[in-house]
């Protein structure tokens, strides 16, 4: 082990100790493997940021482009424990937009990400709000007829290509143009 390594193991120790009593706990195989997975988790939180300003960018654009007095919002909706990422606001209507990535193909965790659209859906219906989730993933075996609303945005590729993401999606949104134009109503 490195002395950095070493010094910051101990700093870590002094910190937590009162928590961890138990020397094995404390190798650096433990410590390495729980700061990494902080790091992913904060990697994946910054993309996350990233997808929603080109959601909201794609739509401010349809709404340029067909002229309507709409709005987007500049921050995300909580509704009890659901977050939604972008809001678009009418006259007397919105509609709440949770953007869901997927890296990854297959793996135990495509249910709890096929589960997290519906709660979504149904949590943000319940509120009276409409609710469009925008999917981005490759490889998503979920079931879009199963999804309880009337539109959902869903491009079937890896999010990693950021390019390709910004033209399809801007081109799905606009596919979507009179559903948002019944907003201003």
């Amino acid at each position: 082990m490195t002395e950095r390594k070493a010094r910051l193991l101990n700093e870590v120790r002094k910190f937590a100790a009162p928590l961890f009593p138990e020397a094995e706990k404390w190798t650096w195989p433990t410590i390495s493997e729980v700061m990494l997975d902080r790091l992913e988790g904060s990697r994946r939180a910054l993309k996350g940021t990233t997808f929603e300003v080109t959601v909201r960018t794609a739509i401010r654009a349809v709404i340029a482009k067909h002229q309507m007095a709409l709005r987007v919002g500049d921050s995300q909706v909580k509704i009890g424990d659901e977050t939604y990422d972008v809001q678009i606001i009418g006259k007397s209507r919105t509609i709440l937009l949770p953007v869901k990535t997927r890296e990854t193909m297959g793996g135990g965790h495509a249910n709890l990400f096929t589960r997290d659209i519906h709660k979504a859906i149904s949590v943000a219906q319940e509120n009276s709000y409409e609710c469009i989730p925008v999917v981005i993933a490759e490889s998503w075996g979920g079931n879009l007829d199963s999804l309880s609303c009337k539109h959902v945005i869903y491009l079937p590729i890896n999010p990693n290509q950021t390019e390709k993401v910004e033209a399809l999606l801007y081109e799905a949104v606009d596919m979507i143009a009179e559903t948002l134009r019944d907003l201003e109503q």
